[in-house]
């Protein structure tokens, strides 16, 4: 067992450590990890750093992994615009009453892209764009705080040919939650894919529970990516659930940048371990000259806690 001060000592090596790893990306390889990883978190729009759980915390925050009590997995589709498909399965089991494990796959596609010659002319042809992020996550529950780590390989494929797939490492998580007054209170904080290929993220979360078997939670989250691309990295996220006898749950969310509005919803049904969750991109504006994902549907299937 840790004495109070080595508890501390860990926590500012794991946020130096962290600090360090940052730098600036040209290029986001994997921008679907920021689709989600079940529709409990679409539906309060990702504002879920502070109150990650179960298998999705692997994406979202490895720290909330201790929050697991024995087995759980998530699995979970969303159907996008000009058929891309976004998939997570993820799975998590406690070691100890401290430590706890998971892993998880997330997934993205298109398919029946045309082939064009370099001249625009079309070959008849089509091909289909595939990558996967494979993470592995561990979380230890420390007296105070948790602190989680995730290790991610993405591999890509695009193109005709069957050595056309590339992988690499898609970066390192290192995540932080703690709870204050009688765990009505949590925070949270999550460094994502440091060292690697993809955009490296801080995220910053608050959330305040209320309630019973009838509850009500409020998250907030404040998110910034280190990228050198036009559009905005900084975003924030509000989101609300109400729980009715532990069982049936209603969400509400809004994610906004300075250049982009989103606004969320979704419901969820649980029945002793087992639950299903439903959320909708309800609005998506952006001042950019692109197609948003408005209607976008979100559904999840998941066991334990």
């Amino acid at each position: 067992m840790f004495h109070k001060k080595n508890q501390q000592t860990v926590v500012w090596l794991f946020l130096l450590v962290a600090s360090v790893c940052i730098a600036v990306a040209d290029v986001d390889s994997t921008p679907y990890l920021r689709l989600g990883t079940g529709a409990r978190s679409v539906g309060m729009a990702g504002a879920f750093t502070a109150i990650a759980d179960g298998a999705s915390a692997t994406v979202l925050n490895p720290a909330g992994l201790t929050g697991v009590r024995d087995l759980t997995f998530t699995l979970a589709t969303q159907q996008l615009s000009f058929d891309r498909t976004h998939g997570f399965i993820g799975v998590a089991k406690n070691i100890n009453s401290q430590s706890t494990v998971g892993f998880s796959l997330t997934s993205f596609g298109v398919d029946g892209i045309p082939q064009i010659s370099s001249t625009g002319e079309d070959l008849g042809n089509s091909f289909s764009y595939g990558s996967g992020a494979y993470t592995l996550s561990y979380g230890h529950a420390l007296e105070q705080v948790s602190l989680g780590a995730s290790a991610r390989i993405v591999s890509d494929k695009f193109g005709l040919d069957s050595d056309s797939r590339s992988t690499g490492l898609g970066g390192l998580d290192l995540g932080l939650v703690g709870k204050l007054y009688s765990n009505t209170f949590s925070y949270g904080l999550a460094f994502r894919n440091l060292g690697g290929a993809t955009t490296p993220s801080l995220d910053l979360g608050a959330a305040f529970r209320y309630g019973g078997k009838n509850a009500v939670t409020i998250a907030l989250d404040l998110s910034n990516e280190f990228s050198a691309l036009e559009e905005q990295a900084t975003a924030v996220k509000i989101g609300v659930e109400y729980v009715l006898a532990n069982m049936f749950a209603v969400r509400a969310g809004s994610q906004r940048t300075s250049d982009r509005t989103s606004l969320y919803g979704g419901f969820g049904v649980s029945v002793s371990d087992f639950g299903i969750n439903y959320a909708i991109k309800l609005v998506d504006n952006t001042d950019y000259d692109v197609v948003g994902d408005k209607n976008t549907h979100y559904i999840s299937l998941s066991y334990g806690n």
